[in-house]
């Protein structure tokens, strides 16, 4: 096996991007619209997405029927290409499969970016397609992978130009800065934050910072400035002064400093960043890692910090972004994804420079883990008070627990035959995960079947409200706009006004609301992700 593993191994190597690429598209093909879309990002970007292609909102999104200044247009510009593809709502995850791959290819021209072997790009892609939150991204719609793949490019673009060798030619510079701007125009100044910010950090350790500042360097942030500015003169013109300063103050400035939304301590990315990593956070557990807590070790980083190579920038790609991000008031789990491709190409390195005792180790303790995850399924099954049965799991459990006893079997193998084993196998255990588990979890996760009863009503006449509620989040199964609120007395009003009325509201709110109007009547409970929705009308049916 381990002979016919590494022959493989080696073939693959020679062609990484064919591989990485045929390997997401059998993670992906056979799970596009398997399930409904969940609460809470995926129901709101799907409704920004009707509002682009159905309503005409391509420069300022529109959530609910509002001006929606969360999210720059970018990625939704891309779903509106695949759109002519793909119908919804198989295109969101058409669009998340893409941009993984967007992700996967990023990490591959990294690696030639940093002039590493082929095998180095291969190994690396291996370790994201084994870590179960890159995994998970990949069936789910949002557009962080896109924005993560592009912050990769402009890295890789930024490390030709001012890396060892490299005399900051126009080309590269001048790419490196419009994929910053592209990502920005994705999620948010990020895009432009984490490649300037690893840049400056290299070269500052290398004491070589005048190279930021030369024509080149100005001509690429102009572009970039730019892009930047011609979208925010377009969406001034559409929406008014009023919306840029909630773009500018609110979304931007206020998230960094006091957040009113995922406000966070400072120590938050110490905890999440652990078990994002799994199972390759392990192997820090078999290197000589203490040593980095040498004087030693400073002092020849220090000493040669002038030659600084490829190393020394995946490190400025990671250390500073980490304590920037952790510095920020507003702090969520997918904002580390850009860190993700530099610790899979020092964790490849790591692997690869594994002797045989370090490697059987490895593999003993990721084997372990797996067993032990395996062994936790059905326990989370018979423990969690999910108000639906998951279907799936005795599967799922079951595949788990052969590759870890395949990777156990495996152990004195080296790196790539188990590596490749573990690609494979977490494939196959991802086929049902996605295809039967998580679509059994739709009543749980999703708000599709009250939006449909919702929908349902409207098309006889009522008028659909809600009561302070995460907005959007029932607008694309309800098929129209709800009229949103926190006030009681304003849904009263409406009720007054309008004789059939359809109101979605929190179970807590429905029960601690005094003087509720007697003809409003509850038909119809849904606990979606913890929160229990009540549906109530007017003569309902």
């Amino acid at each position: 096996m381990r002979d016919f593993l590494d022959r493989t191994y080696g073939i693959l190597a020679r062609h990484p991007w064919w591989t990485l690429g045929l390997l997401l598209a059998a993670h992906t093909a056979w799970t596009m619209d398997c399930r409904a879309l969940w609460f809470s990002d995926e129901v709101r970007y799907a409704n920004a997405f009707e509002n682009v292609v159905r309503a005409g909102k391509w420069l300022v999104l529109s959530l609910n029927g509002q001006p929606y200044p969360d999210k720059p247009p970018l990625y939704f510009w891309f779903l509106a290409l695949l759109h002519t593809i793909s119908r919804m709502p198989a295109v969101f995850f058409l669009g998340a499969a893409l941009s993984g791959l967007a992700y996967l290819f990023a990490t591959l021209g990294l690696t030639r970016s940093l002039e590493r072997p082929k095998d180095a790009g291969l190994t690396a892609g291996l370790i994201l397609l084994t870590n179960f939150v890159f995994i998970g991204l990949l069936h789910y719609s949002r557009m962080d992978l896109l924005f993560a793949a592009m912050i990769l490019g402009s890295q890789a673009f930024f490390y030709k130009a001012w890396g060892p060798g490299g005399r900051g030619g126009q080309g590269p510079v001048l790419a490196g800065f419009l994929l910053a701007g592209l990502a920005t125009l994705t999620k948010g100044p990020l895009g432009f934050l984490f490649p300037l910010l690893t840049a400056f950090c290299y070269l500052a350790w290398r004491g070589e910072l005048r190279r930021m500042a030369g024509r080149t360097a100005l001509k690429g942030l102009g572009l970039m400035l730019a892009l930047l500015l011609a979208w925010l003169l377009a969406a001034l013109a559409v929406e008014g002064t009023g919306f840029i300063q909630d773009i500018l103050g609110k979304q931007i400035v206020a998230r960094a400093t006091n957040t009113f939304h995922h406000k966070e301590p400072f120590w938050y990315y110490f905890l999440a960043l652990p078990p994002a990593w799994l199972p390759w956070i392990l192997l820090p557990l078999v290197l000589p890692f203490w040593r980095v807590f040498t004087p030693k070790f400073w002092k020849t980083a220090w000493n040669g910090r002038r030659q600084a190579g490829s190393r020394a920038w995946l490190w400025c790609m990671i250390l500073p972004a980490f304590i920037f991000l952790s510095c920020l008031s507003g702090k969520v789990f997918v904002y580390i994804l850009p860190l993700f491709a530099p610790l899979a190409l020092l964790t490849a390195d790591a692997l690869e420079d594994l002797d045989w005792p370090r490697a059987r180790l490895f593999w003993v303790l990721a084997s372990g883990f797996l067993l032990l995850l395996a062994l936790a399924l059905p326990v989370a099954e018979a423990l969690l008070p999910l108000p639906v049965a998951p279907r799936g799991v005795a599967l799922c459990t079951v595949l788990l627990a052969a590759t870890a006893i395949g990777l156990f079997l495996l152990r004195r193998d080296g790196a790539r035959a188990p590596l490749l084993f573990l690609t494979l196998a977490l494939l196959v255990w991802s086929l049902p995960l996605n295809r039967i588990t998580l679509p059994s979890l739709d009543d749980y996760m999703s708000p599709k079947r009250q939006g449909s009863l919702i929908r349902a009503y409207v098309a006889e006449g009522y008028k659909p409200l809600a009561y302070d509620i995460y907005s959007g989040i029932f607008t694309y199964y309800a098929g129209t706009n709800l009229l949103e609120t926190s006030d009681l007395a304003k849904i009263a009003a409406e009720m007054e006004e309008t004789p059939k009325c359809v109101l979605v509201i929190r179970k807590k709110h429905w029960d601690a609301w005094e003087n509720r109007p007697g003809r409003l009547v509850a038909f119809d409970e849904q606990n979606i992700a913890g929160q229990v929705y009540v549906l109530a009308a007017t003569a309902p049916r």
